[in-house]
């Protein structure tokens, strides 16, 4: 639940409103898991669901140098740096027109198991989307905007692994009538490239009480692009074992990349629930200036065998550094220091 949670905690509501989206985004998670997730990871999906009209645009990894990491300034930094973000990123184009409303896949970054990708939303007529006093309910840029699709899905040719996601509004630029979306994924099987197909459907609008939704635009959008982006993950040397929660656990695999981290491990007993075996489990970054990263809140997902349960616990960070900057990864008690050859 505590990614979920980061996410509300970005909106910025009072303790009751929260309460009332989590209440009904459980509602409506009605879907089956195929596999064991956490509740964010079912909860987030909900959140922003969706169904659309079809628009192919294939970019490649060739966009102009800096475009892709201009589209994410407002979700990895301004200070992002745009040699990380053309090498695992490029533009895309995509685009689809219902209404008189037109829904823009602006650019695309990804590794071995994440991806981002950043939707622009605008009116043909060039009005503004969304009045000024709807702007106003996120008096800080940093801000999510109280907007949620109707339903939305995103689907991979060919892939059939579980997912989490992570997904908000917001206004990269307040002089322009555009808004925008954003929609963070981590899947729990190795990305391969192929046609992403994104469904959107009704753009609504949270009332005051955050409890209900009415609809802003009525619409149904479809967009299809190729993921094809170059991975620069590393697999850290693994093998190792430590405790967790009194048992005793293998570290599998750790899968990092300037966009996320993955881990990968198996606990040798199997009888408590999926959040006992990945919420408590301390993981961390230790960059080479000294500074750490505390990644313990990170998500994950858990699937039961005899006698054990194999795990996976990671996320997308918030701010993206080249790997030559990470001194070591800690997971449980277990060091690996990371290359820098």
């Amino acid at each position: 639940m505590n990614r979920y949670q980061d996410t509300l905690d970005r909106l910025r509501f009072t303790p009751e409103q929260k309460q009332h989206m989590t209440d009904r985004l459980m509602a409506a998670a009605e879907r089956p898991a195929p596999r064991r997730v956490l509740p964010f990871h079912r909860l987030a999906a909900a959140g922003v669901a969706a169904a659309l009209v079809l628009s192919v645009g294939v970019a490649g990894a060739t966009g102009a140098l800096g475009e892709v990491g201009a589209a994410f300034s407002a979700i990895f930094g301004p200070s992002t740096q745009t040699e990380i973000m053309d090498k695992i990123g490029y533009p895309v184009g995509a685009s689809d027109t219902d209404n008189g409303v037109t829904i823009t896949a602006d650019a695309i970054v990804g590794d071995t198991y994440s991806y981002a990708v950043v939707y622009t939303i605008q009116r043909e007529d060039g009005k503004a989307l969304v009045s000024d006093q709807l702007l106003a309910r996120a008096p800080d840029p940093d801000d999510a905007l109280p907007l949620a699709f109707q339903s939305y899905d995103a689907a991979l040719q060919g892939y059939r692994g579980g997912s989490s996601g992570n997904m908000w509004f917001y206004d990269a630029d307040p002089a322009d009538s555009a808004l925008q979306f954003v929609e963070l994924r981590t899947q729990s099987e190795p990305l391969e490239p192929g046609l992403l197909t994104v469904r959107f459907q009704d753009l609504q609008v949270y009332g005051e009480d955050y409890a209900t939704c009415t609809t802003l635009t009525e619409g149904s959008w479809k967009l299809s692009f190729q993921l094809a982006f170059e991975d620069a993950s590393r697999t850290l040397p693994c093998g190792q074992t430590f405790t967790l929660n009194g048992a005793e656990a293998t570290l599998n695999a750790v899968t990092l990349s300037p966009l996320s981290i993955q881990a990968d491990y198996t606990v040798s007993w199997a009888g408590d629930t999926a959040m006992d075996w990945i919420e408590p489990l301390p993981m961390s970054i230790t960059y080479t200036d000294g500074t750490t990263l505390d990644l313990s809140h990170a998500g994950g997902a858990s699937a039961y065998g005899t006698g054990s349960v194999s795990c996976q616990k990671g996320m997308i960070f918030d701010q993206l550094h080249p790997l030559e900057e990470v001194a070591s990864v800690t997971v449980g008690d277990v060091v690996i220091p990371v290359s820098q050859s």
